[in-house]
């Protein structure tokens, strides 16, 4: 579990996470990626990052299933890979 990679994926679903955010429907998720990555870099302690990519990683599961074309791929595999 890279410290880097964890955070590089959790910048990349904030963004993806916020452009799709028109609605407000993915707000919280937004919010606590924001907070986990600043805190990050405050005290160094991943353990939230982790906890919030993974439900990030969930959101857009859901979303992919719903609309295949709105997530791509490569964004899932980096969480994937990030997680593991």
């Amino acid at each position: 579990m890279s410290e880097v990679k964890i955070v590089a994926a959790a910048e990349a679903a904030l963004t993806k996470l916020t452009s799709l955010n028109k609605k407000g429907e993915y707000e919280q998720q937004v919010n606590d990626l924001t907070w986990v990555l600043a805190s990050f870099k405050n005290d160094g302690n991943p353990e939230g990052v982790f906890q919030k990519v993974a439900e990030a990683k969930s959101a857009l599961a859901e979303l992919k299933a719903q609309k295949p074309r709105s997530v791509a791929k490569k964004l899932m595999d980096q969480l994937e890979d990030a997680l593991a």
